[in-house]
């Protein structure tokens, strides 16, 4: 039996996370994120808001942002919407920024839609799809989370639960400056 006992906790202790960097890795895989293993620099853009406002992604810089690729077509893109306004909630007053990226062509239906659900954050059109393309977005929705220092660090295809304990943990980890 001691020996039984012995081995589990050695088989236990191998399986545990050693450091900080490891409970990382851990929280993208419970959140259900690809860890992107060697963080790339992202591409930069400007984009309109349906509201006609300019958003420059130099100006992200030393935040850790959140972009969302979504359609209003997209039927598992609306049913995640809640979740990603509760987590911009979580962390208001921080340095954390959502933003979400739409193709569509149609402003006033995504107005509606955004006045529907109460989003208060941005909705930038990408008319052209270049932001899309350059981000690699193949499938809708996607999700990329960028770091600090601009660096693109995870990514999601298909909805995820945004306000989850485990998402909002992997973000606090990313605000917290964790590789």
């Amino acid at each position: 039996m001691w020996l039984c006992m012995s081995l589990l906790l050695w088989g236990t202790s191998l399986l545990a996370p050693q450091s900080g960097t490891a409970g990382l890795h851990d929280l993208y895989a419970a959140a259900g994120v690809k860890e992107i293993a060697e963080p790339l620099a992202t591409p930069g853009f400007a984009l309109t808001t349906i509201e006609g406002q300019t958003i420059d992604s130099s100006r992200l810089r030393g935040h850790v942002v959140l972009i969302n690729f979504w359609a209003t077509w997209c039927g598992p893109c609306k049913e995640e919407m809640p979740a990603l306004k509760r987590l911009k909630e979580s962390f208001a007053g921080s340095r954390f920024e959502l933003l979400t990226i739409t193709t569509d062509q149609q402003v006033e239906g995504i107005r509606t839609f955004v006045r529907a659900l109460g989003l208060d954050f941005p909705v930038l059109l990408d008319d052209r799809k270049d932001v899309s393309a350059a981000f690699g977005v193949r499938g809708l929705p996607t999700t990329v989370l960028i770091d600090r220092q601009g660096r693109l660090v995870g990514r999601a295809v298909g909805p995820r639960d945004w306000d989850s304990a485990e998402s909002v943990a992997l973000v606090r980890q990313i605000l917290e400056g964790a590789k």
